[in-house]
């Protein structure tokens, strides 16, 4: 005969004890001893368990749902068994994210310490200077680098180098280097990126109205499409920091901007995909995918055509 323990660390060799742990997913897994704390079920070759089921929710049962008794021995002193109200205040244990979410703000400790790849790019995040961060582990031979990619917040801190080349610059990577420094768990070095960018080539087929000058609206709308501040101090929709690592573009964010623009009475993207690639599928399936360690860019300038292309052709309108 086993019986359930709350732990098996006060239990002796012959102690015939076992744990029952339950897991997220409600389900029992028996811990037996293992000769030192409880006694072991090696060489056993069945177990017969014997358990009651309908804890939590499911064990409120309905109104007149209780019929019969079953006592462990002979007993004649029940001669009825009913229950004339439902039962009520069962209830389902809580769940780990259940936990941290209603746990009190006094338990809700500060991390002081980086372990995950997602803790590293959470404390990069904590910089006033980064506005988004992606990491990654990598063995690198003899002992595991983290990689940081980093988006700062100041476009000034990307220095942009001969072939396409993007560097950060030397003083925030330093700072970066350091702030992360103090999170990052021994054995592990660090290595700060600058992002990776991925270009977009878009083409519009677009219809002005009939009382706006075509050369105005194709203006207006590359200003909206556009890396740049506007005069009345709203940005273009590729300014730098609208997008971080991982987020991909959609095709109907591209009509928005576009349909927002006064004198465009209509648009058609004919082309969506990233510069230089054919198309693979997303102009149909409306997004542009964008890997955890890109960002989307597209300045259309054309001295650095990889940095994106936008191209519009016009329609309609007054000349």
């Amino acid at each position: 005969m086993w019986t359930p323990a709350s732990d098996l660390l006060g239990s002796t060799p012959f102690d015939n004890s076992f744990v029952a742990e339950i897991d997220d997913g409600q389900r029992a897994i028996l811990r037996f001893g293992d000769d030192e704390y409880g006694r072991s079920i090696a060489g056993a070759t069945a177990v017969t368990a014997t358990y009651r089921v309908g804890n939590g929710l499911a064990g409120n049962v309905g109104a007149e749902s209780l019929a019969h008794v079953a006592p462990d021995g002979p007993f004649s002193g029940v001669t009825l068994v009913r229950n004339p109200l439902p039962a009520r205040d069962g209830v389902d244990p809580e769940s780990i994210a259940e936990v941290r979410q209603w746990a009190p703000e006094a338990f809700r400790a500060v991390q002081f310490r980086a372990v995950t790849e997602a803790d590293y790019a959470r404390v990069a995040q904590l910089m006033p200077e980064v506005q988004s961060a992606v990491a990654s582990f990598r063995w690198t031979g003899s002992w595991y680098t983290v990689f940081v990619g980093i988006l700062p917040s100041n476009p000034d801190d990307l220095i942009n180098e001969a072939k396409g080349v993007m560097q950060l610059a030397p003083a925030l990577e330093q700072e970066v280097g350091d702030f992360l420094d103090g999170y990052r768990i021994a054995g592990y070095d660090l290595e700060i990126r600058p992002p990776q960018f991925l270009a977009l080539e878009i083409d519009l087929l677009v219809c002005a109205a009939p009382d706006h000058f075509r050369g105005d609206v194709q203006q207006a709308v590359l200003a909206a499409l556009s890396n740049r501040q506007l005069p009345d101090g709203s940005t273009g929709f590729f300014y730098p920091g609208k997008f971080v690592f991982g987020q991909a573009v959609y095709l109907s964010q591209i009509y928005a901007a576009v349909q927002d623009v006064e004198g465009v009475d209509s648009v058609v993207v004919t082309r969506f995909a990233p510069y230089g690639q054919p198309d693979n599928g997303e102009l149909a399936s409306g997004v542009i995918p964008v890997g955890p360690w890109q960002i989307a860019r597209l300045d259309n300038d054309p001295n650095f055509m990889e940095r994106g292309v936008l191209k519009i052709t016009m329609r309609g309108g007054k000349l």
